[in-house]
């Protein structure tokens, strides 16, 4: 089953990397821009962040402006002498598809307020094409890194978890053990006491008074044993369906860190 859902993950996302952006629109404030299209199977938050550093790591900062995520002097393309200022909108693709977010890029002649009339022409529309298909991996990677790393959180929460009862385990069983001890001292304790009450005279009222006392302790401290072995024996049987518990979300999650990694190679 785990290698069927590795599968369909590597085709998934190979059919991801393979996709090419796309020509479009965007309507805003009731105009409708053209648009180069980029989609993406990951969160809407993922994807702005993995935009953001790319474009940081190129020297370009962030700056807000409506529902856009703008880069000033861009250029777009590598043999253009004209840097644009890049409009990127970034929005999930619909409610019912929230891990699949819809990357569009604007571009707007430089220094220019967003109008129609400002927007660039048909060729830089191409070039905002190219600079998308050059930022696809980036962001494909980036938002996998992203997911490793709260995955491997995950995992290790949950390797902490199984340690603290494993740790817990080893305590009840020394509990058990040690209470198990006292339980059997008490009954040899009894054993002797009974003998020696039956080796008493029967005119000697305070000896077995005395006796009769120590016994009813030991009987009652018995009781006391008992209730707390049956305590403790029960918290170690719910510790030990714990574990098993835990080691089955664990190998689940474990298996989602591994299929996630695979799925960063399948990238390179």
């Amino acid at each position: 089953m785990r290698n069927f859902q590795f599968l369909v993950f590597v085709l998934f996302f190979s059919l991801a990397v393979q996709a090419q952006s796309y020509k479009s629109s965007l309507t805003y404030q009731k105009y409708a821009y053209p648009v180069a299209v980029l989609q993406v199977p990951y969160d809407e938050d993922v994807v702005t962040d993995a935009v953001k550093e790319y474009m940081s790591t190129r020297g370009f900062k962030d700056a807000r402006y409506k529902d856009f995520l703008v880069f000033r002097s861009v250029p777009l393309d590598a043999g253009s002498a004209e840097p644009s200022d890049a409009y990127f909108n970034i929005a999930r693709k619909s409610h019912a598809e929230k891990d699949i977010t819809i990357v569009s890029l604007l571009p707007v002649k430089k220094g220019q307020t967003l109008l129609p009339t400002t927007v660039e022409d048909s060729s830089f529309l191409r070039f905002a094409m190219t600079f998308l298909d050059s930022m696809r991996y980036h962001t494909l990677s980036y938002s996998i890194k992203q997911q490793i790393l709260a995955q491997q959180k995950l995992v290790d929460k949950i390797k902490s978890k199984m340690l603290e009862l494993k740790n817990d385990s080893g305590d009840l069983a020394k509990k058990i053990r040690s209470y198990e001890g006292d339980l059997q001292q008490n009954k040899k304790d009894q054993e002797k006491l009974t003998r020696e009450i039956s080796g008493m005279s029967t005119g000697d009222e305070a000896g077995l008074a005395k006796a009769h006392k120590k016994m009813d302790k030991l009987m009652d401290s018995q009781t006391d044993i008992e209730k707390k072995l049956r305590n403790y024996k029960a918290e170690l049987e719910k510790n030990t369906e714990n574990r098993t518990t835990e080691q089955s979300i664990f190998d689940t999650a474990n298996g989602q860190l591994d299929a996630l990694k695979k799925r960063l190679e399948t990238l390179k």
